[in-house]
């Protein structure tokens, strides 16, 4: 009997071992009532920070909150959503690495989501799926990870892999419904059959309703022309952000499409969007021969010889573009054109391309802000105050009334010498149509400056900064911060 007791003593001693360990272990992680209600009570006063968009408050309390437990995700969320929200994509990268690491595993992977999302919106599908992997590799289900993964795969024209994705069981109903969306895309271009069978099987919930009756309607009015049919799809797959599948379908009909302007365009816009820009000129340098879509076609080659740095070609295709527009502007060429031109610092080409867009749409307030915006920066003073003086006698809509209400007060200060009843009416107005506007704070500050009221423009200045998401006003508010300490 001694003996038998002997024998087990090693097994109860290590079972004691675990035990005691797993206590300690239990204890070490266990949260007191009294650091629940600090934690809630920093998280609270965050939410509210973040709410009045003072977001290095709203980040601080959001710390502070960490600090007092650290195994709990929301905190880390709000400092990742705030530092996404200023575009510090590498600093929230940095927050999950290090100062995350208490967390869960499945916690982990919501915050590697949230920045896997962020490139996903700025197109940076590399890295998007880097952060998505970094997620998918902790041995926890994360389902809606899992479905932008396999969205951000097909972006980068890996079918298979988005296809292994999109197929897998288990997600929330919402996210099931997306995930059979995009397979009847991939499924369309392999088996238009298989496809319609597929879409008939789905009830889509109202968020994708429009999507499963387009891709249906589309299906069903195909027919035996092929370059039709895949002209059809491909405008889906484009609109739809995934131009791999267009030019899954299109390219091994291209010699066939030489003569069809729309299958040509179509493909050469899928590759300009799928990032093979050799490719997308030498279609479009074929598509731009045919007549109907000039504007278009020269568009997306100018934007394929820009990526290319190809800076002649650029300048003459957008040239072409605008000179193709008509009588109606199409506002997101004209602004893109002369950014461009700006970039490359080609200012008097840009002074140009505004002015006789300006003579052609003198009535347009899109066409005459652009115009201000690009004399502002070439610091022409007089074409300035032309244009904003034609933009007083248009009709605003509220964007551009906000955009407009910014320049003129910029205008006002630049000229040192201003009526200060006329500012503080325009301040009002801006203040009125945006309260969080970084240049209101901006403008304040001076104002306050100018009466001596050093420390209240300090703090204005800071509210500029803090506001200034976009960092359009930045530069400027901490060359006066700066100056007043």
């Amino acid at each position: 009997m001694k003996k038998n007791i002997k024998k087990y003593i090693p097994w109860v001693v290590l079972l004691l071992i675990i035990i005691s360990l797993s206590t300690a272990y239990l204890l070490s992680r266990r949260v007191t009532q009294e650091q629940l209600l600090a934690y809630e009570s920093r998280i609270t006063e965050a939410e509210k920070y973040l709410e009045a968009r003072q977001y290095s408050m709203s980040v601080s309390k959001f710390q502070e909150a960490s600090d007092i437990i650290p195994r709990r995700v929301d905190a880390y969320e709000g400092i990742v959503s705030i530092l996404l929200l200023k575009n510090r994509v590498e600093d929230s990268e940095q927050v999950v690495r290090k100062s995350a690491t208490a967390l869960g595993s499945y916690d982990r992977s919501l915050l590697y989501k949230m920045i896997g999302d962020k490139y996903y919106e700025q197109g940076e599908y590399q890295k998007a799926s880097e952060m998505y992997e970094n997620g998918l590799t902790l041995g926890v289900r994360n389902t809606a990870l899992e479905l932008k993964y396999g969205k951000v795969m097909l972006k980068k024209g890996e079918i298979s892999v988005a296809k292994k994705y999109l197929q897998r069981s288990g997600f929330a109903h919402e996210e099931q419904v997306e995930a059979n969306l995009i397979l009847s895309y991939i499924y369309s271009t392999e088996d238009i059959s298989k496809s319609k069978k597929f879409i008939k099987t789905i009830e889509p919930t109202s968020s994708f309703e429009i999507y499963y009756e387009e891709i249906e309607e589309i299906l069903n009015d195909l027919d035996e022309d092929k370059k039709f049919n895949a002209s059809k799809l491909s405008r889906v797959y484009i609109n739809q952000g995934y131009p791999f599948l267009a030019i899954t379908i299109l390219e091994p009909l291209k010699e066939e499409m030489i003569e069809y302007l729309e299958g040509m365009y179509f493909l050469g816009r899928a590759y300009t969007e799928f990032g093979d820009y050799s490719e997308a000129i030498e279609i479009l340098n074929s598509a731009s021969t045919l007549g109907g879509m000039e504007t278009e076609i020269f568009w997306l080659r100018a934007r394929s010889y820009y990526m290319q740095k190809d800076l002649e070609n650029t300048v003459r295709d957008y040239d072409n573009a605008i000179g193709y527009m008509g009588e109606n502007v199409q506002e997101e060429l004209v602004e893109e054109y002369l950014n461009v031109l700006l970039e490359i610092n080609q200012k008097l080409k840009a002074e140009e391309v505004v002015r006789n867009l300006a003579f052609n749409f003198s009535e347009n307030a899109f066409v005459n802000m652009m115009a201000v915006k690009v004399n502002y920066k070439l610091e022409q003073n007089a074409k300035v105050d032309y244009y904003l003086r034609e933009l007083e006698a248009l009709e605003l809509d509220k964007g551009i009334r906000k955009e407009y209400l910014e320049y003129k007060l910029l205008y006002l200060f630049d000229q040192n010498s201003f009526d200060m009843r006329e500012v503080e009416k325009y301040m009002e107005e801006l203040f009125e149509i945006d309260r969080f506007n970084p240049y209101y704070y901006y403008f304040l500050a001076n104002v306050q400056k100018e009466k001596g009221e050093v420390e209240l423009a300090g703090q204005s200045l800071e509210r500029s900064i803090e506001y200034d998401v976009n960092y359009e006003i930045t530069k400027r508010s901490k060359e006066i911060l700066s100056s007043l300490r």
